[in-house]
Parts: structure tokens; C-alpha cells; sequence
């Protein structure tokens, strides 16, 4: 996937299932509902469950969250992941002045709109390197 692409998903998957502040993933609660056992909460959770920006970008790739515990290296994901990240990191400093994607996505201000805005006109902006 090129970085317009997964940007462009990535914009996708916060309008769908939300955007969220603080953590990649909004965790579910700490009470089990209807005996669900946790790893059950978790795994709806990284599928379908409000996301950060580097969650959107992650389940973008990968369909879900990824957990360390359960992280599985593929080269050619996590190539398409490094480069969207770096790519939308130096666009956001250029253009918005932004320079921590992290403290951007955190900050109160930052609405579930701004970010799906953000990344779909990074992602139109995005051209091919010449190499």
C-alpha cells in the first residue's frame, strides 16, 4: 500500500468506528459484560473500537490494532506503516506546524473531523518519490 492509500483508509476507519484520545485503541471496560471474557473485549476491541491516528494507521494495514503480545512482523506492512507515519509526521510539521503527532491527536481541540480532514488532504498531496 502507498501512504495516499493508507492514509486514505486510515481516514475511513475513524469515521467508522471513532477516534480516540490517549491510548491506540479505546479499551473496553473493566467489567466483563454477559461473561465475554476479556481476550474476547480485546479482540473486538483492536478490530472495531475507537482508534487513535496510529491506531487508524495500523488497523488501515493490518485490520486491527496491533498488540505487542500478539505483533506479527510483516516486512511489507510494516515498511507501508513506517513510511505513512514518517510521511504524515514531516507533512504535519510543513503544513500545519504540528511536530508530534501524538501530542496532536491528545489535544482537546483535535475533533474526529480535523483528523479525517488532515489525513485525506495529506494523502492528496502524497506523489510517488522520483527514485
Amino acid at each position: 500500500m502507498t501512504p495516499a492509500e493508507v492514509l486514505r483508509k486510515a481516514a475511513d476507519v475513524i469515521e467508522r468506528d471513532g477516534h480516540n484520545k490517549g491510548a491506540a485503541f479505546a479499551y473496553p471496560r473493566l467489567r466483563r459484560t454477559k461473561g465475554v471474557p476479556w481476550e474476547q473485549l480485546i479482540d473486538d476491541a483492536v478490530t472495531c473500537a475507537p482508534v487513535s491516528i496510529e491506531g487508524a494507521l495500523e488497523r488501515a494495514i493490518w485490520g486491527k490494532v496491533q498488540r505487542f503480545e500478539s505483533f506479527r512482523i510483516d516486512s511489507d506492512k510494516l515498511i507501508a506503516l513506517i513510511e505513512t507515519r514518517n510521511y504524515l509526521s514531516e507533512w504535519l510539521s510543513w503544513n500545519r506546524g504540528i511536530t508530534s503527532l501524538t501530542a496532536w491527536n491528545d489535544d482537546p481541540d483535535t475533533t474526529a473531523e480535523t483528523v479525517t480532514l488532515v489525513l485525506r488532504e495529506a494523502a492528496d498531496e502524497w506523489m510517488e518519490p522520483p527514485f
